[in-house]
């Protein structure tokens, strides 16, 4: 079976976490006789850091939205309204892909279109899951994928999402017919569904269920730690943070937030007796547009010396299995990343949540830290300190409470595989229709 997902960034750990996760769904329901064709932003970068030796089933290409259409960047009205004339004519020319007539020849490249063979041959299209159709983003290379695979004939199944609200004319207007088309859409929180129960045409086809990545918890371990009830202490807390541009108050919200991430390490260092490491999601990438070892850095050179002495920032890159590797050997870890949080949770390992969107706090509702949670919005030192101390001072209680929802969350995540059983299934019977029918035309 042949699988095109759509719309990775597979720089990101976090959304490469996420594919691998839908890989381990599809091939539990499907077994391993699966291939995935991975319309990624950056396929080149994603290679190297997923070669095939590793990752054989993975061909990454590049997205045909990114390739095929051009997209304002500054403020050139002229320019601007160009790209736009210039992207309707791609659109008219992909009704001439293959013919070898003008159009065809002046827009698409051979390697375009064997992308867009591979995708109209497929027999499932998935855009992953994530955070990626919320109004802080343009949504326009999201749209113009989408329309691509409308125009192939395909129907996207939607992979566990962290959508809107959509108050935007034109993305109301362009997601309602794409909504509509999709068979299935897997939502990771209520408010989500809230946010386009009035863009859908059948709320029945929309399901809340939990992040795909707790697909891959290791439930062994989780259950033999909630035996345990506590591991032997190792000393040693991950730390994740991230730059976030749209944090209130600006400039003076990220400093506030560093200041209050600095806290943190010094409480637990000074007091907490605890080696810290800052490690995160999205590092250790150059031709990545985040690196949240800068922040971590900015954080360390503020610390006293005597506290630094214990601090360290991991720049490396890590795949999602390197990365859980390293923070199951933490006794808990500060996330601002929600997918580090996610896999610290998927090994056992407890977190104190930093929100940055509404993901992060319905997620803490979900496993039980909600009161612990802090803000990027409206933390404080004096918070962070006092929201550490309760949760560190409490660790057995929240680790129980987050290990039994990670069971949870392992099972509501593998529950996707029954929700598109049916569509497989479906279709694998109008193939076999389609085959009846065309043996009875005479030739």
């Amino acid at each position: 079976m042949k699988v095109v997902v759509e719309n990775t960034v597979c720089l990101n750990t976090g959304d490469a976490a996420i594919l691998l996760a839908i890989r381990h769904i599809l091939k539990t329901l499907l077994g391993d006789a699966v291939d995935f064709v991975v319309f990624d932003s950056q396929p080149e970068v994603a290679a190297r850091l997923y070669p095939k030796e590793h990752y054989p089933d993975l061909e990454l290409r590049k997205l045909p939205s990114e390739s095929f259409f051009k997209y304002k960047y500054d403020d050139n009205t002229v320019k601007n309204a160009l790209k736009q004339v210039y992207n309707q004519t791609v659109f008219q020319a992909l009704h001439h892909v293959g013919s070898g007539n003008y159009l065809d020849r002046r827009f698409f490249s051979d390697d375009d279109r064997k992308s867009l063979a591979l995708y109209r041959d497929a027999d499932l299209v998935i855009t992953t899951g994530g955070t990626y159709l919320v109004e802080n983003y343009s949504l326009e290379r999201r749209i113009n994928e989408f329309k691509v695979g409308e125009m192939l004939g395909k129907r996207p199944i939607f992979f566990t999402q962290s959508l809107g609200p959509f108050e935007k004319p034109y993305n109301r207007r362009m997601l309602q017919p794409i909504f509509a088309l999709s068979p299935l859409i897997l939502l990771r929180d209520e408010r989500s569904r809230e946010h386009i129960h009035d863009l859908v045409d059948d709320p029945g086809k929309c399901h809340v269920v939990a992040d795909a990545v707790f697909a891959l918890a290791d439930v062994e371990r989780v259950r033999a730690l909630l035996v345990i009830g506590r591991p032997a202490p190792t000393g040693r807390v991950g730390v994740s943070v991230r730059h976030w541009h749209y944090v209130k108050d600006g400039a003076g919200g990220m400093d506030r937030y560093i200041d209050s991430v600095r806290e943190i390490a010094t409480r637990l260092v000074r007091d907490h007796g605890k080696e810290v490491t800052f490690i995160s999601t999205c590092q250790g990438v150059p031709e990545y547009a985040h690196d949240d070892s800068k922040t971590a850095e900015v954080i360390v050179s503020g610390l006293a010396p005597e506290i630094a002495r214990h601090v360290t920032v991991d720049a490396s890159f890590h795949t999602p299995e390197q990365l859980m590797a390293v923070v199951k050997d933490f006794d808990l870890v500060v996330a601002t990343r929600m997918h580090m949080m996610i896999m610290s949770l998927c090994v056992g390992t407890p977190v104190l949540p930093i929100a940055y969107e509404f993901k992060t706090k319905e997620l803490a509702k979900r496993i039980g830290v909600a009161d612990v949670l802090l803000d990027i919005d409206t933390v404080t030192p004096d918070e962070a300190s006092a929201r550490l101390d309760r949760f560190a001072g409490n660790l057995d209680h929240y680790r129980a409470v987050s290990l039994k929802a990670v069971i949870e969350e392992h099972a509501s995540a593998m529950s996707a595989a029954d929700l598109i059983r049916p569509l497989i299934e479906g279709s694998a019977r109008d193939e076999e229709k389609c085959a009846r029918f065309s043996a009875r035309i005479p030739r």
